[in-house]
């Protein structure tokens, strides 16, 4: 009897990426970019501003801190973030 060897035609199917919108501390900028986890909005983000070092997503609106993946998936697409640099605070 052969062994038989199981093939994978399709890779694992990722979650679909959904689109956010992220500004500067400033709002002087704002980016729209499409990502499936909080790590991945977070990584483009960082891209997408040129920016190296520690960040904090808040949501733009109020100010809360978006530092969970459940919280993170629990938004509404097209939702506004703001990215906070080392220093730097939300203001209205």
């Amino acid at each position: 009897v052969g062994a038989v060897t199981k093939q994978t035609l399709f890779p694992p199917l990722m979650p679909a990426g959904r689109p956010f919108r992220v500004s500067n501390a400033s709002r002087s900028s704002r980016k729209g970019i499409v990502a499936s986890s909080l790590q991945e909005l977070i990584s483009k983000t960082l891209d997408a501003f040129l920016i190296s070092g520690i960040v904090i997503l808040v949501l733009e609106e109020d100010g809360t801190v978006v530092d969970t993946e459940e919280f993170f998936q629990s938004l509404d697409d097209n939702t506004h973030f703001m990215v906070l640099e080392k220093g730097q605070k939300w203001t209205q």
